[in-house]
Parts: structure tokens; C-alpha cells; sequence
């Protein structure tokens, strides 16, 4: 199967209060669920979570390959 392009959109929410009234421990248990939820939906999908760490852009598969993405098409 050829591999699309087509970006995988999420939509989260639910909080119980604004992210600038978080504690930080609060915040890095916001932040773990929403990568988990996105890992779920891309995964499903046979899909790539892509994100960016010191200024490079990666993909990470659902076999646990992570690449870096060297070109944007």
C-alpha cells in the first residue's frame, strides 16, 4: 500500500480547567494522554505520528520505527 499524505487531524478535549491553571505535573499528565490518544488514532490507521525534537522532524511508525523526515513533500 502506498504510503498517503494526507495529515491525520485530532481533536481533543475534556479538561476539567484552562491549561494555564495546571500544575506542571497536571500539564505532563494532559500532554502524555494527548500523545497517547494520537499515537491510538494514527497507529489505527497504519499511519506516522510526526514531531519535531532539537529542530528536526521525525516520524514515528507503528512498528516503533522512528525516521527522520530529511524531506517535506
Amino acid at each position: 500500500m502506498e504510503n498517503q499524505k494526507t495529515p491525520l487531524f485530532l481533536r481533543y478535549g475534556g479538561a476539567a480547567k484552562d491549561s494555564s491553571e495546571m500544575t506542571k505535573e497536571e500539564l505532563e499528565q494532559a500532554a502524555a494522554s494527548i500523545l497517547r490518544r494520537a499515537k491510538e488514532k494514527a497507529f489505527f490507521k497504519g499511519r506516522p505520528i510526526i514531531f519535531s525534537e532539537n529542530g528536526k522532524v521525525y516520524e514515528e511508525w507503528p512498528d516503533g520505527t522512528v525516521i527522520e523526515r530529511t524531506k517535506i513533500a
